[in-house]
């Protein structure tokens, strides 16, 4: 690409992750207009969802440095969910109606809860290592998955580290108790189930495959073992935050 140049997306999450490959370190400034049935990026970066307003910020080209992730050598921006949020994400690919945002991802959630069984996992987070059952582990560069769902509420884009979120198995009714906590950004008060930490290296393992999702698409890799790091500062973006 020339010097001078700006890659703009028009689309979410998972059309931003096409474009990360080419983009890492490479200092062209990436420009975001919203498009996507989540758009989760765009609320860290606190960038409008508006196209108007979003071809504004592009033009006006102020830009920060934000860190990015990768699992199993793969990029990604935003988050990688595994487990519930990630059979939940699966479930929503197949939804028709409503095309995106909150809705969709809430009756794909409602269609889960019936079918959805704990999985077991070996997380390791900077050389501690955890062998439990969980519901779900969220590890979020940035602080939101399908489309407001707030798994990681103090993850920063700049900070040099994941946050990484482990919920504990829970009935169907205290999960829908304390979902409004998920929306909130409190989960991290639902001490009995909910605990969060920061990583720059993770390494989950399971004895089987499990639902992974990767920026809100579904992640077609290895499961039962993935290496997942944090790469500051590897990736300019349009806007400041």
């Amino acid at each position: 690409m020339a010097s001078g140049s700006t890659v703009v997306v028009i689309g979410g999450d998972g059309t931003v992750n096409e474009v990360l490959p080419g983009m890492l370190h490479s200092g062209i400034p990436l420009g975001i207009i919203p498009a996507g049935s989540g758009n989760d990026l765009i609320k860290s970066l606190a960038l409008p969802d508006n196209v108007e307003r979003s071809v504004d910020i592009i033009l006006a080209g102020r830009t920060s440095l934000i860190d990015c992730g990768t699992i199993n050598g793969s990029p990604f921006v935003n988050v990688v969910g595994i487990g519930f949020d990630a059979a939940v994400n699966h479930i929503s690919h197949n939804i028709g109606w409503p095309a995106g945002g909150l809705l969709r991802y809430l009756i794909a959630l409602i269609r889960t809860l019936g079918s959805y069984e704990k999985v077991r996992l070996k997380v390791t987070l900077d050389g501690d290592t955890r062998e439990e059952d969980l519901f779900l582990l969220t590890i979020g560069n940035g602080t939101t998955c399908g489309g407001g769902f707030r798994l990681t509420p103090h993850a920063k884009l700049d900070d040099g580290v994941l946050d990484v979120t482990l919920v504990k198995p829970i009935r169907v009714l205290p999960l829908l108790w304390h979902l409004p906590k998920v929306f909130s950004g409190t989960l991290d008060r639902v001490g009995r189930y909910a605990s969060m930490r920061t990583a720059r290296k993770v390494r989950v393992e399971s004895s089987g495959q499990v639902p992974v999702h990767v920026d809100g698409e579904i992640y077609a890799g290895d499961t039962s073992t993935m290496e997942i790091e944090i790469l500051p500062k590897a990736l300019t973006v349009i806007g400041k935050f």
